[in-house]
């Protein structure tokens, strides 16, 4: 089972998620750094020792006309990434895990403490 975090596009360059998509749907989504995106990671099984294995599911709102009159569709996209787990990939999963893992722990405190008011 996965988790949806909202990553900004400078994290999705870093993780390379954009790399297999056309220049000419993402150009300019990928201007603006600071705009988030939601995306669904998902840890995959991986039959190779001292690697890991992660999908990401995000959609993005794309021009398809190839004309002048832009004609805007939702698209899902789905990136799968195997990596070293020793591998600077490694590191930037680990910290996106950590801090879902703290937004988890902020909104069940915020909840015990309504539940106990």
């Amino acid at each position: 089972m996965g988790y949806i975090d909202y990553l900004m596009i400078s994290q999705m360059k870093e993780l390379d998620l954009f790399d297999d998509i056309e220049y000419k749907y993402i150009k300019k989504i990928i201007e603006d750094d600071e705009d988030e995106i939601e995306v669904e990671i998902e840890d995959l099984d991986c039959d190779r020792i001292a690697w890991c294995k992660t999908r990401f599911t995000f959609k993005l709102n794309i021009n398809v006309s190839g004309g002048w009159s832009p004609l805007m569709v939702d698209k899902t996209f789905v990136v799968d990434k195997e990596y070293n787990n020793s591998s600077p990939y490694a590191l930037m999963m680990l910290e996106l895990q950590e801090e879902e893992e703290e937004e988890e722990e902020e909104d069940e405190d915020k909840e015990n403490k309504l539940e106990s008011n």
